[in-house]
């Protein structure tokens, strides 16, 4: 049988003893099996009716709650007028060094809700955890000073959308990120942190190399702030010749997403340019240096004041589709200042895209290449086997998929104490790939057999239906770990 088929098998449904490369667990307490969820259940039906039905479902142990956003969907509070931002307690003596303010940081969208002090009794009551999860929003929300804290592009502008964001250069970013988690910290009786930047450097996000980046704006790639380019001059960098090097990559998009093929064509267009100008690759480690650093900050102003706390990242979709992206994303230097890890490997939506990400890329660094034949090629190197390129947006990936991209994940942390906490795809929302019980409970079953110390029950607790939750649970059933 050839590699490929086992692994499926090994991934697949069917009832019966299957190939198991890792040690099973030994007990539900051997597997962390966690859930993100909103705010506004939280709210509107209290803690515990919301904690009996996700331990009754899904064996859910641990929550993962988003107690801070400036995003409507991720606090679960549609509609105009969303404020957002800390849904606990400001305590204003962590964020001295932040241009941003206690009164600025402070959700209003429930009043003086204070979704921790709900949460964190109820949840022990029940022999559950609680982590706070703090994922970093791309568009810049319209309280307080964000816009000193923020990156700039090639232009000194401001990005108001993706791929913007904080500048992890900013000292006042720095301060606010890490104010937060002491307070988190000191001010709650958690058991863990979870913090997430889905955004990549200023070279995936000048070429678009994400789902969606075809519709990105490559001259609002960053950061290209005062920060920066301090930081750069200190390493040899020369500012000047990093911008002017991504302006022609930002020229090269433009051109190819007019229809315009160079000359020799894409991939040597691309590859001249970095040749003229190495210091867009100097300016893109930089950026991704910079972010571990950050990591690093996160994990010991944690550590320092609570060293039992697990601290973890929550890892964009976007290692799945761009090698670029993969290659800056070692999970073995993250597992440095990592606790955990939760790679984001959420199958279903993953054929959508997928194949937007093709579709992004293949109208510059990959335009010489038909996209039926660029998915081939993306297989390959990805590491993926999954249905042809007219049907993967309604297929999505399968649970083999799951299986494998979290082996890789476990290898490449091996021989530290970081675990892996897969996210798995519940009703992700897509236009036409749907989940099922049945799906859900093969991700599941398959990140569990590969070896995962757990599972993380994604994206949103209130796109999830009942129903597909469950399946969840009947894997955990399954596979001997309730």
């Amino acid at each position: 049988m050839q590699r490929r088929q086992f692994m499926k098998a090994a991934a697949g449904l069917a009832g019966g003893a299957l190939a198991q490369d890792r040690p099973q667990a030994q007990g539900v307490a051997a597997k962390m099996v966690g859930i993100q969820m909103e705010v506004a259940p939280i709210h509107d039906r209290g803690a515990g009716k919301v904690l009996d039905e996700i331990q009754r479902l899904a064996h859910v142990n641990t929550i993962f709650l988003g107690v801070f956003t400036y995003t409507d969907t991720r606090a679960g509070v549609r509609g105009p007028g969303f404020h957002g931002g800390n849904f606990a307690t400001v305590h204003p003596q962590f964020y001295k060094d932040t241009p941003l303010t206690p009164a600025d940081m402070r959700a209003t969208d429930f009043g003086g809700y204070d979704v921790l002090a709900d949460m964190i009794p109820e949840a022990k009551k029940r022999g559950m955890k609680t982590f706070c999860w703090v994922i970093e929003d791309n568009f810049r929300p319209r309280f307080g000073k964000t816009g000193e804290i923020w990156g700039r592009d090639l232009y000194g502008r401001i990005p108001e959308r993706h791929p913007g964001g904080p500048c992890v250069n900013n000292p006042g970013y720095r301060a606010f990120v890490t104010g937060l988690m002491e307070d988190y910290a000191r001010s709650y009786e958690i058991d863990g942190v979870m913090w997430g930047a889905e955004r990549q450097g200023p070279l995936g996000s000048s070429l678009g190399a994400y789902h969606n980046g075809a519709h990105s704006d490559p001259g609002q790639v960053a950061c290209f702030c005062r920060f920066c380019e301090a930081k750069g001059k200190r390493q040899g960098i020369d500012f000047e010749r990093a911008r002017q090097g991504y302006l022609a990559l930002e020229k090269f998009v433009r051109s190819g997403r007019a229809g315009t093929r160079p000359r020799d064509g894409y991939f040597v267009a691309f590859w001249r340019i970095l040749l003229e100008y190495p210091e867009i690759l100097a300016w893109e480690m930089l950026w991704t240096r910079s972010m571990r650093e950050h990591y690093a900050a996160v994990y010991e102003r944690v550590k320092s004041v609570r060293p039992e706390l697990q601290v973890g990242w929550h890892i964009w979709h976007n290692i799945s589709f761009s090698p670029f992206y993969r290659a800056e994303q070692d999970y073995a230097e993250l597992a440095k200042h990592a606790d955990y890890i939760k790679p984001v490997l959420y199958n279903n939506c993953a054929g959508e895209r997928m194949v937007s990400y093709l579709e992004s890329v293949g109208q510059n660094v990959f335009g010489d290449v038909p996209k039926a034949e660029m998915l081939q090629f993306e297989s390959r190197i990805m590491d993926i086997s999954e249905a042809p390129l007219e049907r993967l947006a309604a297929a999505g990936l399968s649970a083999d998929y799951v299986y494998r991209d979290t082996q890789r994940a476990l290898d490449d942390v091996a021989g530290t104490r970081t675990a892996i906490w897969p996210g798995i795809d519940i009703d992700v929302p897509t236009p036409r790939a749907k989940c099922t019980p049945e799906s859900v409970r093969a991700a599941t079953l398959a990140a569990l057999r590969a070896g995962a110390q757990g599972v993380l029950l994604s994206r949103a607790y209130l796109e999830m239906k009942p129903e597909n939750l469950r399946g969840a649970g009947q894997a955990l059933e399954e596979f001997g770990a309730v």
